[in-house]
This record gives C-alpha cells, structure tokens and sequence, in this order.
C-alpha cells in the first residue's frame, strides 16, 4: 500500500512538470523534428553548417533525396507554413563512417531560440572503413515557432551551428 501511495505522489509531481518547464522559460514541443532524408555524399565541397532549404532554394538533388513535391492541395501548403526544412552539414570528412543522428524529435525552446539535439557519429578508432571522402548531412523537418534563432547542439549540449530566420 505504501509503495501505491509513493507511486500516485510520483505520477502528481510529473504531471506538474510542463508547468515548471513553462515557468523557468524552457519548452519542449513533442514531436516538432523529424528527418526527412539523411546521407553520407549529399554535395561534393560543402562546408560544415546549417541551410535554411526554402522551395526556390531547393537544387534538383535535394529534391530528389527529401522527394519533395510542388503543393497541391491546401493541406500541402499549410504544411509548408508550418515546418522549415533545414540541412545540417557535417562537412568534408576523410572516410565513411561519419555522419549525422537526430537524437530526440523533441524542439527545445528558450525564449527567441530553439535547440535540435544532432549526434555528431565518428567512427572508432581500429574499425575498418570505406576509404573514400564523404559529406554528411541531415535533412530536418522542423515547426515553425515564436522564435527567432534556431541552434544544431551535438550529444554534448554544444552548440555546433546556428541560424537567425
């Protein structure tokens, strides 16, 4: 009986948790990033970083590897109010075995920032690889907010890029 009682205090505190998250100024929006594409050549000489991919500003390839279609229906472009597609790049890298993990769909917010949490994988030291260059990139869907600045941070918590809409 007491370990109920422990149990139902537990689940009262949890439930409690959106509000001091809502209070201290951080917020979580569940389910506001997800991958539309990610691999491990996606353009040759691309420098590490972030891109806004707006429609115009989507080349043939992109199109081709997030298989983006022109909207048709009004659902489509409600769509595309309400996400931003976003490459992040990981930049040259001297063999396979590196590239780019979302680690949680969850978009955290901070007042006019918002933070996606991006593993930066490497592979380990000994393992045997393709030797070949490569450019990792990640293409992410993510909601559009009340904020102003998006940051890419790695498993570490640091912030490895950053872009001002």
């Amino acid at each position: 009986m007491m370990r109920l009682v422990n149990l139902n205090k537990w689940k009262r505190w949890m439930g409690l948790a959106p509000l001091f998250m809502a209070i201290s100024g951080c917020n979580t929006v569940a389910s506001s990033v997800s991958v539309l594409e990610q691999g491990y050549v996606c353009s040759v000489n691309q420098a590490a970083g972030i891109q806004l991919v707006s429609d115009s500003g989507l080349t043939h390839g992109d199109r081709a590897r997030i298989g983006f279609r022109a909207p048709k229906a009004s659902s489509d472009q409600v769509e595309t109010e309400q996400f931003w597609v976003v490459r992040v790049d990981m930049g040259q890298q001297p063999s396979g075995g590196y590239g780019l993990k979302l680690l949680s769909d969850h978009l955290e917010r901070t007042s006019d920032t918002a933070r996606v949490a991006v593993e930066w994988v490497k592979p380990q030291p000994g393992m045997v690889q393709i030797q070949a260059l490569t450019y990792p990139c990640l293409y992410l869907k993510i909601a559009k907010g009340e904020y102003t600045r998006l940051e890419i941070v790695d498993q570490q918590g640091e912030v490895r890029h950053s872009l001002a809409f």
